[in-house]
């Protein structure tokens, strides 16, 4: 995308994990980032790491859970600059026991991540749509999972399953305007919490060492290449996978590993939402 003025970025639940390497790096890119969180200090931190890279991040708490709180989160970015280009849609609530089966055996708030990470994307999209519009040219991220991966409770499943469907449908509501919709499918990423995981739970440490674990720094370089790439249109409405996309965009994580696609193990988008044939050419 041809961009004339500052980039504007808005990352939910960007204080810590996948939020917060994305905010990272498109701060590392140029944009100004509002980096949100429910901890003041934490979204300081990154803030403050943003700015020792050389970018610009504001930090806001907001708690999204609460819609008065999204609101003023938009409003804010509203009064400061009048136009929104990236809006990444990641913030979620986790439960240590998302792992548990049956799941009746776990607790019944693990039923949480069907507002913080669902339905609050959607009230955070619909606060974002017309500053998005503004921009000129925009990009919706929503930070999604492999459906068939089965290491999380059904309510984890339904709320990523419903970030997919969302995506195509904001597609084609913004589909007369320069407003791209996608769907993201990270691997396992070196978030705090895996990487604690990892040291714990001999599961997820064969995880780390037979697949590997994308850095959080990965999703936000693949965030940036999608936003920048002129033939986005192209890929509005779509699941995709930041594995394939790095090998589209020629992206090389953290060490110099690059990221396979875990869609043989764990399963691909719906027929009407997967664009691979595409990404391949």
């Amino acid at each position: 995308m041809q961009k004339d003025k500052e980039v504007v970025a808005v990352i939910t639940g960007s204080s810590k994990g996948i939020g917060k390497g994305i905010a990272k790096e498109l701060g590392r890119q140029g944009a100004i980032v509002y980096v949100t969180g429910r901890e003041l200090e934490s979204v300081e931190q990154v803030v403050s790491e943003i700015t020792r890279a050389g970018g610009q991040g504001v930090a806001v708490v907001c708690d999204m859970s609460d819609d008065e709180q999204i609101a003023r989160l938009f409003e804010r970015v509203e009064q400061q600059h009048g136009y929104l280009n990236i809006l990444v849609n990641n913030a979620t609530t986790l439960n240590s026991q998302m792992g548990v089966k049956p799941f009746w055996e776990a607790t019944s708030e693990l039923a949480n991540i069907l507002d913080v990470g669902l339905r609050s994307h959607h009230i955070a999209t619909w606060h974002a749509a017309r500053l998005l519009l503004a921009g000129g040219c925009g990009l919706i991220v929503n930070v999604s999972f492999y459906a068939d991966a089965k290491v999380h409770d059904p309510a984890y499943y339904a709320s990523k399953a419903g970030l997919d469907k969302l995506a195509a449908s904001y597609a084609e509501h913004f589909a007369p305007f320069n407003v791209s919709a996608v769907s993201l499918w990270p691997g396992f990423v070196a978030t705090e919490t895996m990487l604690e995981l990892a040291d714990a739970d001999p599961k997820t440490r064969e995880l780390r060492d037979t697949l590997g674990f994308e850095s959080p720094e990965f999703c936000g370089r693949v965030v940036w290449a999608l936003f920048s790439d002129p033939n986005l249109k192209a890929l509005s409405g779509y699941t995709l996978l930041t594995a394939e996309l790095g090998e589209r965009y020629g992206i090389i994580d953290n060490s110099g590993h690059i990221p396979k696609s875990l869609r043989h193990l764990y399963g691909s988008p719906p027929a009407e939402h997967d664009i691979i044939p595409s990404l391949r050419k």
